[in-house]
């Protein structure tokens, strides 16, 4: 992957396109994977995010519209995408996966920011990659995945100890922007560890010049210092 380490402003509309490709990720691309598989973890790809194969299907958003490889639709409710997708929206699932969201309410997803999104997560796909390959954990690394209830890319490193989550989110109730985050399994002190459950670099820091893989970085030595 290529990195592109220059980020723009988030154009008008990105937090409720966010919200409503959340609410695809989960209720559409993780339901139909877990119905199928029994797991629920996605992927990143260019111009959006799926899943991986499962049986001989894929799903996929690509610049905020849904494809399964051959049909491409844009989808204006959850009854759409589920409808395109062959998913019973009141089938049991997983309860991560249970997004409130009324099958013929609105779902909003301006073109700009779902290419947006996908932009952010293909930079942090890129920045975790990296930093798995520099760091050669002696544990190993998890795969890097998509999770849809949390709408993030993650991926676990660290020797025993010291292991925690790295990632980034398009924003949340928490955060209400992009951000990139280190996660420790075990709580951390000090001035990088700035929020409750670890630390967080968001997106305004980065647009101001504060770099994401130096964040990372910085994060994996002093969990080897504790």
């Amino acid at each position: 992957m290529i990195e592109r380490t220059e980020r723009q402003p988030l154009p008008p509309g990105f937090a409720a396109t966010r919200a409503s490709l959340h609410v695809v990720a989960a209720r559409v691309l993780g339901a139909a994977r877990y119905a199928a598989v029994g797991r629920l973890g996605l992927e990143v790809v260019p111009g959006g995010f799926g899943t991986p194969d499962f049986g001989d299907r894929r799903l996929l958003v690509i610049d905020g519209m849904l494809s399964d490889g051959e049909r491409r639709q844009p989808f204006t409710t959850l009854a759409d995408a589920c409808g395109f997708a062959g998913v019973d929206p009141t089938a049991p699932t997983h309860p991560a996966l249970e997004i409130p969201q009324d099958l013929d309410a609105a779902l909003t997803v301006e073109p700009d920011a779902a290419r947006a999104l996908a932009d952010w997560f293909w930079f942090c796909q890129t920045v975790l990659e990296i930093l798995t390959v520099q760091l050669e954990p002696p544990e190993g690394p998890s795969p890097i995945t998509l999770w849809p209830e949390h709408f993030d890319v993650a991926v676990v490193l660290g020797a025993a100890g010291s292991r925690a989550n790295f990632g980034g989110s398009p924003g949340d109730l928490y955060v209400d922007e992009p951000y990139c985050y280190v996660g420790p399994f075990e709580p951390r002190t000090g001035p990088y560890w700035n929020e409750s459950f670890g630390a967080v670099l968001r997106y305004s820091q980065i647009l101001s010049g504060s770099d994401a893989r130096a964040f990372f970085q910085k994060g994996t030595e002093l969990l080897g210092e504790e």
